[in-house]
């Protein structure tokens, strides 16, 4: 995550990204010191990066129905 967050901000020519993640998963919601551990991890690989992270329900499930949404208007527009 830190390795991402800090090359998106080299690409964009930033000297500071702030950017939120979407973050799905049990481990992440039930674990008592996982995310902070995380966040705090995050911070020190890529500190000119402030970024934050939003706990995101079924987003697997999400996830899946945007890319199949896509793939039907791109299909469809390939067949007109």
């Amino acid at each position: 995550m830190a390795a991402v967050v800090d090359k998106i901000r080299e690409n964009r020519g930033l000297d500071t990204l702030k950017v939120t993640v979407g973050v799905d998963g049990t481990l992440y919601k039930l674990h008592p010191h996982f995310a902070k551990v995380m966040h705090e991890t995050v911070r020190d690989l890529a500190p000119k990066c402030d970024v934050s992270f939003l706990e995101s329900e079924d987003g697997s499930g999400k996830g899946a129905a945007l890319i199949t949404a896509v793939a039907c208007r791109i299909r469809e527009a390939g067949q007109r």
